[in-house]
């Protein structure tokens, strides 16, 4: 009986090592590559740190990164701007929340770009955050879907893109394609940023960069659009879109619950 016992309890000692084992390569072969904190899934972003003709090395949290740009590369740099840089004629995209019983918006992000010859379609930005390219298509509900519900107590998103008009203190007014004029109330403490078209000679190490584009087998990012990004409050490079994580402001309108302009 005790033989019987102590075999039972040998082979069970076996078969939790070998369990323990797979365990362990299981994690292992999922374990991160290095550089994969600063990059996200069509492109890069992090600190510039080498330049070398159209070869530029950034580097995140978890490692470097090369990305590659071409002679169609798009370059834009966004700067920390105020409530005093939203003027007439500036091409305006806000996000915030509107209130369920007035519909009154009260915007939290606001991006600003320079009116051009494509005027201020989609906020003046496209994909990549490129004023003046070819429009971001707005958020619309698939043919019979039902609109997601809005949790209880909680205002509704909301996004209101188009040409400023008129500015009023905190209000502004937005010729809008959908709706026409609107006017919304952006927070004091509303995070404000002005969108610029530059070119490659404006890349200078140390800056930060959300580069967006394909990623080869090699973990190569050929970037189609580059930005100049500010740092972040500690003066790191935040990772934005990058490394996994959205970040407030640069994103698109949420899908469900929000009105467009």
């Amino acid at each position: 009986m005790n033989r019987s016992i102590l075999l039972i309890a040998v082979a069970t000692t076996f078969v939790l090592a070998g369990c323990g084992a797979a365990a362990s390569a299981a994690r292992s072969s999922t374990s991160p590559s290095p550089g994969a904190g600063n990059a996200f899934r069509n492109g890069a972003s992090g600190q510039l740190v080498q330049i070398s003709g159209q070869t530029l090395i950034v580097t995140g949290p978890n490692g470097d990164i090369t990305v590659m740009f071409t002679g169609t590369t798009t370059f834009t740099k966004t700067s920390v701007a105020s409530l005093a840089d939203i003027t007439p004629g500036t091409c305006v995209l806000a996000t915030g929340r509107k209130d369920a019983t007035t519909g009154a918006i009260t915007a939290t992000n606001v991006r600003l770009s320079p009116k051009t010859s494509a005027a201020c379609t989609a906020g003046g930005f496209a994909p990549g955050g490129v004023p003046g390219a070819s429009p971001r298509p707005i958020f619309s509900p698939r043919p019979g879907a039902t609109p997601r519900p809005t949790p209880s107590g909680q205002p509704n998103a909301a996004f209101v893109s188009g040409q400023v008009t008129s500015v009023s203190g905190t209000a502004v007014t937005i010729l809008t394609q959908a709706s026409g004029s609107q006017t919304i109330t952006v927070q004091a403490a509303a995070t404000v940023t002005l969108s610029a078209v530059v070119t490659q000679a404006d890349l200078q190490n140390g800056q930060c960069l959300r580069a967006t584009g394909s990623t080869d087998s090699a973990g190569t990012v050929l970037a189609t659009s580059i930005t100049i990004t500010p740092a972040g409050p500690s003066g790191t490079c935040t990772t934005g879109l990058g490394g996994g994580r959205r970040g407030g402001g640069g994103g698109a309108p949420p899908a469900g619950g929000a009105t467009g302009g």
